[in-house]
């Protein structure tokens, strides 16, 4: 298995877990710092951090499947990317710097972005 191949299966497999908890345990969310007060705030949580992070790590899995792998990891980093200079920017304009969640999730992603990106520049 090649460097892009094990990226993508990995990212694939992180969506599949992290979209798992979210459909099936959306008060999993209050552990980011998030609420909501109703059922249809519920349903949102389960169909955006669940169901679309299913749909994701099962593309993933389709181009790995059909040799694209290269294409897969650049979407994996175009992804991370954008979640990465968002939550930057929206930790400065909403001020979260204090924010535990924020605290971990900066670094974290900032390494899976480099990671993947140099994966993806040797790929």
């Amino acid at each position: 298995m090649t460097a892009a191949q094990l990226t993508v299966a990995g990212a694939a497999g992180y969506f599949l877990v992290f979209g798992t908890g979210f459909v099936f345990r959306p008060a999993f969310v209050e552990r980011f710092g998030l609420a909501w007060t109703n059922a249809a705030g519920r349903t949102e949580v389960r169909c955006y951090y669940g169901a679309v992070s299913w749909a994701l790590g099962g593309f993933l899995i389709y181009l790995l499947a059909r040799g694209r792998a290269v294409d897969a990891l650049t979407g994996v980093l175009f992804l991370a990317t954008g979640v990465f200079t968002t939550r930057v920017i929206g930790t400065f304009v909403d001020g979260g710097r204090a924010e535990e969640y924020t605290r971990l999730a900066i670094p974290v992603e900032a390494c899976f972005v480099v990671v993947v990106g140099l994966v993806r520049l040797f790929a």
